[in-house]
């Protein structure tokens, strides 16, 4: 029980990698604050159902991490009723596949506002409380197209990226208080998201992975939960690739 006595707040958290994260970290012994966006209520709540069912500790606080007010309420109220916040993941992410020839602004508005903005939203609404407090984890869920590039793409390859980068800027501005900022960069995982990849896409992607498969989501929270942990106390503004050896 290494995170015993800690509130943890897993964005996009109902389902899917979100949710194997949240887990993770409430068998550690962590308060799991369960995020999901307000038309989600009933996911969300079932999900925090489930763990107590494992007798493990989960609360249920909705909101949009694409907008600021949102944001600013969710960490409030997570402080209002908890006291704390000493993890953050952020997790929520969304994805719309496009060549450049075809991409639209309206996609890569909603892309860019959920998997980058809303990182930088949650981080600076959280730093505070874990700057006072002398002890954070921040780790950000980024992607190995935020790294190498995947054709069609953009919209998600260029989100990741920023989120690479504000992961290593904020980690520099912080380290000094105690608190460590990372990313994991996950591959092709089995979830909601890659159920579209069929067929010869999805041979495809499979060939360029060595280990012959797609993740399980459980084998990227198991490296969220560590970064979260004590002993990854000295690991701060790293990116952690957990993609089975993907390669382009």
């Amino acid at each position: 029980m290494k995170l015993q006595g800690r509130v943890a707040l897993v964005t996009g958290s109902s389902r899917g990698l979100g949710r194997a994260s949240a887990l993770a970290l409430a068998r550690e012994g962590a308060m799991v604050i369960i995020n999901d966006m307000p038309g989600n209520e009933r996911l969300a709540t079932a999900t925090a159902e489930e763990f107590h069912l494992g007798d493990l500790n989960a609360d249920v606080v909705l909101a949009d991490v694409s907008l600021e007010e949102s944001v600013n309420g969710l960490i409030a109220t997570i402080l209002d009723k908890h006291g704390r916040l000493d993890i953050l993941v952020n997790n929520a992410g969304i994805n719309r596949d496009s060549v450049i020839k075809y991409a639209t602004s309206l996609d890569w508005d909603l892309v860019t506002d959920v998997n980058l903005r809303g990182p930088f939203l949650c981080t600076k609404a959280a730093i505070n409380c874990m700057r006072d407090e002398g002890w954070g984890r921040i780790v950000n869920i980024a992607s190995v197209v935020g790294k190498t590039g995947v054709p069609g793409t953009s919209y998600y390859a260029a989100a990741k990226g920023g989120l690479i980068s504000l992961t290593k800027a904020v980690a520099s501005e912080v380290a000094h208080k105690g608190v460590t900022v990372n990313a994991v960069a996950p591959g092709f995982v089995e979830t909601l998201m890659t159920d579209g990849y069929q067929g010869d896409v999805r041979a495809g992607i499979v060939g360029r992975i060595p280990m012959g498969r797609f993740a399980q989501p459980e084998e990227i929270a198991a490296v969220v939960a560590f970064l979260a942990s004590p002993e990854a106390s000295y690991i701060t503004g790293a990116v952690i690739d957990v993609n089975g050896g993907y390669y382009m």
